[in-house]
């Protein structure tokens, strides 16, 4: 399954698969959304069915462009497997945790 990105006023809500071969294409999606933000953003990953490593590159990544643009960046509906990649990367500071709202 491919992975999409469907906007929502400041919420960008993912589904499908965030995986090496399917990240790629909403990657430029959202660093655009990060980019047009004025206020604070929401990244919703409610509909997404699997991840890997690529997806918490992709956090990294609108993470970095976010700060850059001063836009805070929340995630919301963090699935386990990301929050438990995050966590074994010793990346538990980013804000994927599965409970919390984001950052």
């Amino acid at each position: 399954m491919s992975a999409r990105v469907e906007f929502n006023g400041s919420s960008a809500v993912l589904s499908g698969d965030l995986l090496f071969g399917t990240v790629l294409s909403v990657r430029t999606e959202l660093e655009g959304f990060v980019d047009r933000a004025e206020k604070p953003i929401v990244i919703d990953f409610i509909r997404v069915s699997r991840v890997d490593s690529s997806a918490v590159s992709l956090w990294l990544c609108l993470q970095r462009r976010s700060k850059s643009r001063e836009v805070l960046l929340t995630a919301r509906n963090v699935p386990a497997e990301l929050s438990s990649i995050a966590r074994l990367a010793g990346l538990d500071s980013l804000g994927l945790n599965e409970s919390s709202g984001g950052l």
